[in-house]
């Protein structure tokens, strides 16, 4: 949410917001980091740098009935350090990569993958490696065009596609995996004394020993950097098992562009971090933060991190996902305009690493949702809009806000509360004072089918009359000091405070059990709630107010004996996955969970959705917020938005309409505020900026169904709700670094958001030779086989919307206080008729909060419209995509049969289409009518003249209504309009 000295300066400096930088480590004020730059640049200087890793090729050990094979791998740097390496093809073509120390000291952190995997991946049984005396090879793909090749010496895994190199591990030979070691065991090395814990070999120690420190200095440097104490700022951290840390480099020499590794404040295409005019000097870091007042353009690490990395070029798109829970720190250059090389510095862990082959960004996001899940598909309420302040102050406040709202009608669906409900930040526990009734407040909201969100931070506070903590104690499941034994105390909002340990199981149905409303459960639980209550998870980096780094101790110790640093980054993912699964818990059958995090991790999307965190009220940072949203859809997690209006400062009316414009096009649509700014809810601002904010609240809802059909197209898919240039266009690189406009799901909807003062108009870049129609004006554009700017009315009013040609966009636009009560009402149609005459789209309905879908309970239906023979007509139909393809409708189940007399069905019949809105026809028609097998039926319709589709020209378009053909929603019907 916030670090603790908000509370002390605030007041102080009412303007000025800037970062606390010197909170944060630099690569250069982090040893391991330091250690990974050093040794990529004594690579660099030197041309005969070769890896130290190989294979005894003696050791190779091919699976009988599986893709896969291990290996023993040894550094000449340390022979008597054994590591092993195993190589798995899974039955998608994803190559997994692992490799661990073997034997030693202590176990490497193993676990990552484990929490942010779905499943445990299948591995094929159809593929067969080929091993030679130099290597191991495999060779497949529905074209036997795929290649992966691991070279014995040195060590070099390659990923090819028809010959071209498209991933390389340890190509540059930046693979170091430091070995577990003691003080007194690297002293005697550098005395000529062999260490007894290292276990070497009578015969040859003493000759390795005496060229044991000159051998490695070439490769290793010659100090130990860090390797057994730290300090930060007043921090010291005592690194009790020494120098563990894992340098990799992963190259992809035919790609120019890479995305994604989540959350960074900057552009989509990755600027790079070294080489040649290098934009950033600092790596890109992954390290879970509170980061204060955050820059708008900055590699700093942020609230979450995804270590997945997709890689595109005009040919081919790949992507990685590194299986990492600790700090790392990648930097990022391209040798030539064509090919990027990345180095990856992680401070624990082992080397476990999917190769993901595409070879277009769908395949990317299928391949990699395979693996970590694919967003789920969120209650549909969630997708209105949040209306959030630290704090709305009492019962009577949210009331007020609510009854305001509705006065001005102005259509919201869920209100939040922030820390100050609970009674000295007692999360659970209602300040009485404040929130006398807190379930009639909750029920009032409730009665208009909105919901309520309520915050749940991860501290406890440390009094026994705090039945949470209390039980938290009595079963002995909070983060313990590096003693193992204590349990760690340290300071947040709530004062002293303690952290439950969710990696340990005994911690998960005690956590599930706090959310059940029903007072006949057993332990404390929180009564004084609904089971249409909602959480909000923050501060689950964990920030800790008096922590290194606003965060925990390194030291401290999880279950299992981890240390903190070992799975930092993963720690808030398990906080909202508990958290869901409890929300769910509270009914039976469970309702889909809404539970907003701030921190994440591979797999979170699995869960609920998230936020950029502690915005500023600035035009920096909106557009930033543009950037941020598309990069986390491009991480996999599409349920993303940022704080409209900025959490800091106050923005002007102008500036907060823009914001509400960026807003209403976020998958995630939340507008927050600092505790110090000025209140800002739509209905206290002057005309016109009120009826401007109220309109684009309207258009949002409207557009309910095109969110909610691109969510379930996310969930089943992986393909991102937001999409930027790339993912459309994989082939025209004029598009690759677009990063301010995006489309929605498959919608056919082009979004430019304005993120610049004082703009009328805007420029849209339009990848084709297509005709795009204004969605508000109905102006058709036309775009270029080789790419064309167009200019698009922008006042203040207007937000860029381009519907493109061969779409076809149901809405709904009948004005209501909250989706909910939207489920009954009509739909309209916008046929956009592409150059060809044709269009399509799709609508996809259930009932928004349960998980019936999942036993075939929805609508999901296919609009099309093709050109007659005469060629200027066109012929609209309806058609069943559930009973067509049921294997593919919903998420985590493949049906084999669709029911299209299902219960949702039969409850939605009556819902009709009210109004199909066509674009671009050639011509007048003669007549419009619904071809029933019994005969026709003539309708009501106006034309109005203008450009058509095929024409070529730019101009408004004409317009075809036909009125109200009362034809259901779930029905197969085709509409006729001759020529």
């Amino acid at each position: 949410m916030r670090a603790l000295s908000t509370l002390l300066v605030l007041a102080a400096l009412p303007v000025a917001f800037a970062v606390k930088t010197q909170d944060f480590k630099t690569c250069s004020q982090a040893g391991f980091c330091r250690r990974g730059r050093a040794l990529s640049a004594r690579a660099a200087g030197n041309p005969a740098w070769k890896s130290p890793y190989s294979i005894d090729a003696s050791t190779v050990a091919l699976s009988p009935d599986q893709a896969s094979f291990t290996a023993a791998v040894k550094s000449s740097l340390y022979p008597e350090v054994n590591f092993g390496l195993d190589v798995r093809i899974h039955e998608d073509g994803v190559v997994r990569v692992r490799m661990d120390e073997v034997g030693g000291l202590h176990q490497r952190y193993n676990e990552a993958a484990s929490w942010a995997l779905l499943e445990d991946p299948k591995v094929s049984n159809s593929i067969q490696w080929s091993v030679s005396k130099d290597g191991a090879r495999a060779k497949y793909g529905a074209k036997n065009d795929i290649e992966v090749s691991v070279a014995f010496e040195p060590l070099k895994v390659t990923l090819s596609r028809e010959g071209k190199e498209q991933i390389v591990l340890n190509g540059r030979g930046l693979l170091h995996m430091e070995h577990f070691r003691t003080k007194e065991s690297v002293e005697k090395s550098k005395q000529g004394i062999a260490p007894s814990e290292e276990g070497l070999d009578a015969d040859d120690s003493q000759t390795v020993l005496e060229q044991a420190h000159p051998r490695t200095a070439w490769f290793e440097g010659e100090e130990e950097d860090g390797w057994w104490e730290e300090k930060f700022n007043s921090f010291t951290d005592p690194k009790p098992r020494g120098p563990e840390s894992l340098s990799l480099d992963i190259d992809f020499p035919n790609h120019g562009h890479v995305y994604g590794i989540p959350q960074h404040a900057t552009r989509l295409s990755l600027p790079t971090t070294t080489g040649e005019n290098a934009y950033y000097s600092e790596p890109y870091r992954l390290y879970n933060a509170d980061v204060f007042e955050y820059l708008a353009d900055s590699t700093m690490s942020l609230y979450g991190s995804i270590p997945f990395l997709q890689a595109h070029s005009a040919e081919s798109t790949v992507g990685i996902f590194n299986a990492i829970g600790s700090e790392t720190w990648i930097d990022i250059a391209h040798p030539t305009p064509k090919s990027t090389t990345t180095h990856w510095i992680s401070e624990t862990g082992i080397l476990d690493v999917f190769l993901l082959p595409g070879p277009t960004p769908a395949d990317v996001f299928a391949q990699y949702t395979t693996l970590t899940g694919t967003p789920a598909l969120p209650a549909q309420w969630s997708l209105g809009y949040h209306q959030c302040r630290w704090n709305y102050i009492s019962s009577d406040d949210v009331r007020s806000v609510q009854a305001r709202f509705d006065e001005e009608d102005i259509p919201v669906d869920v209100f939040w509360l922030d820390i100050e409900y609970a009674e000295e930040h007692k999360y659970f526990i209602w300040d009485k004072k404040a929130f006398p009734d807190p379930v009639d407040m909750i029920k009032d909201v409730e009665a208009i089918e909105r919901k309520m969100v309520v915050i749940i931070d991860p501290h406890l506070k440390r009094t026994q009359d705090y039945p949470v903590y209390k039980e938290a104690t009595e079963l002995d499941i909070l983060v313990k000091l590096k003693d193992g034994q204590s349990d760690y105390e340290g300071w947040c909002w709530s004062g002293s405070s303690a952290w439950v340990d969710f990696f340990n199981p005994k911690s998960w149905d005690w956590w599930k059990s706090l959310f059940k409303v029903d007072s006949s459960v057993g332990n404390w639980h929180w009564t004084e709630s609904t089971i249409d209550t909602h959480i909000w998870n923050d501060m689950n980096e964990p920030a800790i107010f008096n922590g290194p780094e606003i965060s925990m101790p390194r030291e401290n110790l999880h279950y299992g004996g981890w240390e903190h640093r070992d799975l930092h980054n993963i720690n808030g993912m398990l906080f909202q996955n508990l958290t869901s699964q409890a929300v769910a818990a509270r009914t039976d059958p469970p309702k889909r969970p809404f539970v907003l995090t701030r921190s994440f991790y591979a797999g979170s999307q699995r869960f609920g959705a998230m936020w950029t965190g502690d915005n500023l009220g600035t035009w920096e940072h909106m557009r930033a917020g543009v950037r941020m949203v598309l990069a986390n859809n491009i991480g996999g997690f599409s349920f993303a938005g940022s704080d409209v209006g900025g959490f800091f400062g106050n923005p002007d009316s102008e500036m907060l309409v823009r914001w509400y414009g960026v807003g209403v096009f976020s998958p995630f649509f939340r507008a927050h505020a600092h505790i110090d700014t000025k209140r800002r809810e739509p209905y206290l601002l002057d005309e016109p900026y009120k009826s401007i904010i109220r309109d684009f609240l309207r258009l949002r809802y409207s557009m309910l169904p095109v969110w909610y059909t691109a969510f379930r197209e996310a969930s089943v898919t992986g393909l991102p709700v937001l999409r930027p240039h790339y993912v459309v266009f994989p082939q025209d690189e004029a598009g690759f670094a677009l990063d301010d406009q995006f489309w929605i799901g498959s919608s056919g909807l082009l979004v430019k958001p304005v993120t610049e003062k004082s703009v009328t108009e805007e420029t849209v870049y339009l990848a084709e030779d297509q005709v795009y129609y204004d969605y508000f004006n109905h102006y058709a554009y036309r775009g270029a086989a080789k790419g064309k700017n167009v200019t698009i009315p922008a006042a203040l009013h207007q937000i860029p919307v381009l519907i493109r040609g061969g779409s076809i966009v149901p809405t709904r636009e009948r004005p209501r206080r909250s989706a909910p009560l939207m489920k009954r009402d009509p739909f309209t149609l916008r046929v956009a008729l592409g150059k060809d005459g044709s269009a399509r789209g799709e609508l996809y309905l259930d009932d928004g909060e349960t998980f019936a879908h999942q036993q075939g309970n929805f609508v999901w239906r296919e609009f099309s419209a093709a050109p007659t023979k005469a060629a200027k007509g066109v012929v609209i139909r309806s058609s069943d995509l559930g009973a067509a393809r049921p294997a593919e409708a919903v998420d985590h189940v493949a049906l084999a049969v669709y029911d299209g007399g299902n219960e949702f069905a039969k409850a939605v019949a009556g819902v009709r289409v009210e109004k199909v809105v066509v674009l671009g026809l050639g011509a007048k028609p003669s007549r419009v009518v619904v071809a029933w097998p019994s005969g026709e039926q003539e309708l009501q319709w106006t034309y109005t003249p203008g450009v058509a589709a095929a024409d070529g020209k730019e101009g408004t378009a004409s317009v075809l209504v036909i009125k109200d053909p009362k034809l259901s929603i779930m029905s197969d019907w085709e509409i006729v309009v001759q020529a």
